[in-house]
């Protein structure tokens, strides 16, 4: 099974996802491209391709550690191993990489030349990226040389970060597109690698993770620089060799690049209410742990300028970007005291502000969360009256299909607040009811093992308890103008595995296109405000590059009425995570953007312009 002369690397490859030489030894010849800390790449030189556009003329050489002397950028080499089609081991659907395994002592690797130039990089164009492409089109540049003359960043870099400090360091990871492409957003359909992994039935809607996105990695190959970039920003001459991992066709940038980056995305604030209207919002502010020990929680304990330095970026992002909503939903904090030393920060500082009519007061009731997460609100009391206010579900319990125990349901109880705000022209209290929710992440909802059954069941189980709380005030109270607001961990549409917010807004997806169905629970119908604002605005987080909505504003038909606005502060998703690091600016104090709506005393139309 050795090749007794050297094999041209596009045969290796071959035509098709999968190698004809898979789990043959092979000796193959080309040009050190790129170095990376676990093996390096080589590609055929100019003058020895083939002229068979489907196929690669470039591999990966796996050398489990950082590549020695011999594997120098430039060096025409000799190489002999085995050929492998890699998967990671959590990843068993995912499109195999091909690669050559040079990690034993009969391996070589052995230098024909020095100092040679490299192979020229194929240029991307949008018949190469465009969204009606299959998953394993890019197998044809599989490892090769590639470049992108100008990409618009529709993910911004990613980074590391240091909880207890409160703090982040780049990891050089973002995601684009051709300029002039569209931003792609997380669609209607499960993910077709999860189809296969969970075997779905052909009636449910597929999402094909859209094959018009590419994933850039700035710091793939050793020596190479972090590119830190936001949403919108557009990069000129990236020049990189073309991998692939996390689902995704990546791309590791040369060490030597000298791309341009122009623009990006600048964070935005909302508007200010108008006459005769309040707002409410709902913000996620990702672990918002305080300095302290959280006795029997598995929690983050920040240091003391860490703790402070974030309770500035969120009094700035709740009084600049925000606006001081009158009612505010605050997602993932400790505790009480967390809440109430927050409600502290913001109210001092509006006052050096010279807006003495803030007085935000803290509400929350601890939850089930292991981690030491839940929900609270800041309610300003010099225009809100709390009638009451008080948790669900603390202590309801469903079978887990793990081990058919008793498990706690909401790990992150709702929370439910009656308030009134007088109307000015009438003298009279406006009643209305805010429920925050910040139900089951989706992590684990596409295991295919009982780990994924006991989460599928969880969020199913989660959303009816929701519909059915929302029906029993619907039919008591038909006049109660009720709000369902927070993290609903689920996207506007069916994902193919649990329709969340199909679920609770009484519009559940057909059986037969979805894995765990639920019935009709709620009518009359409740209403999603992010339908009421432009397509392209309708995202609050960014995940593997498309944009992607989890943050609701659900509101009763007799509310809806007085919905005059609706839209998202942009100072999280669009932006890196090494925004983190600093205390006086809004962005990144979380990973999600807040939602905020405008409700007006008056009956208004309800399909009303985004927020500007």
């Amino acid at each position: 099974n050795v090749s007794a002369k050297p094999i041209p690397i596009s045969e290796v490859q071959g035509e098709k996802q999968l190698s004809p030489f898979n789990g043959k030894i092979v000796t193959v010849r080309g040009i050190v491209t790129a170095r990376v800390k676990n093996g390096f790449y080589i590609q055929t030189p100019d003058a020895e391709v083939d002229q068979n556009s489907k196929t690669s003329e470039a591999v990966l050489v796996f050398t489990s550690k950082e590549p020695k002397a011999e594997a120098t950028v430039g060096n025409l080499v000799e190489v002999t191993g085995l050929v492998d089609e890699y998967r990671p081991k959590n990843e068993p659907v995912t499109l195999a990489l091909t690669e050559i395994k040079a990690t034993k002592a009969t391996d070589k690797i052995e230098v024909i030349s020095e100092k040679n130039p490299l192979p020229k990089p194929i240029v991307l164009t949008t018949a190469d990226l465009n969204p009606r492409n299959s998953l394993d089109y890019l197998e044809r540049y599989e490892s090769m040389r590639v470049e992108i003359a100008s990409l618009t960043v529709t993910a911004p870099t990613n980074g590391k970060v240091d909880e207890k400090n409160a703090t982040a360091v780049s990891d050089g990871i973002f995601f684009g597109v051709l300029t002039d492409t569209p931003r792609p957003f997380r669609e209607n359909g499960i993910d077709q690698f999860d189809a296969i992994k969970l075997k779905t039935p052909k009636e449910i809607p597929l999402f094909d993770g859209n094959p018009e996105l590419l994933r850039i990695n700035s710091t793939a190959q050793l020596g190479a620089e972090a590119i830190d970039v936001p949403t919108t920003a557009v990069i000129k001459n990236l020049v990189g060799v073309m991998s692939y991992e996390f689902r995704a066709w990546t791309l590791f940038v040369d060490v030597n690049a000298t791309p341009k980056i122009e623009g990006g995305m600048k964070q935005t604030s909302v508007a200010a209410p108008r006459d005769r209207e309040f707002t409410v919002a709902s913000f996620n502010v990702e672990r918002f742990f305080d300095d302290q020990d959280d006795a029997g929680k598995d929690d983050a304990i920040l240091t003391k300028t860490a703790f402070q330095n974030r309770l500035n970026k969120a009094s700035i992002a709740v009084r600049n970007n925000l606006k001081t909503p009158d009612v505010l939903c605050v997602i993932e904090v400790e505790n009480l005291e967390t809440l109430k030393r927050l409600a502290e920060k913001i109210n001092a500082d509006a006052a050096k502000d010279g807006k003495a009519n803030l007085k935000y007061e803290a509400y929350l009731f601890e939850g089930n969360d292991i981690g030491g997460i839940d929900t609270g609100f800041l309610v300003n009391s010099t225009k809100i009256k709390v009638v009451d206010a008080k948790q669900l579900g603390k202590d309801d319990m469903f079978k887990s299909p793990k081990d058919n125990k008793d498990k706690n349901l909401f790990d992150r109880t709702p929370i439910v607040l009656q308030a009134t705000i007088n109307d000015p022209k009438t003298n009279q209290p406006f009643a209305f009811t805010v429920i925050g929710l910040h139900l089951k992440s989706l992590r684990g909802n596409n295991d295919a093992d009982k780990d994924g059954d006991f989460v599928r069941m969880k969020r199913k189980l989660e959303a009816e308890y929701v519909a059915n709380f929302m029906q029993s005030r619907q039919t008591s109270n038909p006049n109660e103008k009720m709000i369902l607001v927070g993290d609903f961990n689920a996207f506007q549409f069916n994902d193919g595995i649990v329709d969340v917010v199909g679920t609770i807004s009484g519009k559940p997806t057909a059986k037969e296109k979805v894995m765990v169905a639920s019935e009709d629970l709620v009518n009359p119908d409740l209403v999603d405000l992010v339908n009421f604002i432009p397509a392209n605005q309708r995202y609050s987080y960014s995940f593997a590059g498309n944009a992607q909505i989890l943050d609701h504003f659900l509101v009763t038909q007799n509310f809806v009425r007085h919905a005059a606005r609706f839209g998202y502060a942009r100072m999280n998703a669009d932006f890196p995570e090494t925004y983190r690091s600093d205390a006086n600016r809004a962005e990144r104090l979380s990973d999600h953007d807040a939602a905020i709506g405008y409700f007006s005393f008056d009956e208004v139309q309800p399909a009303a312009p985004t927020v500007k």
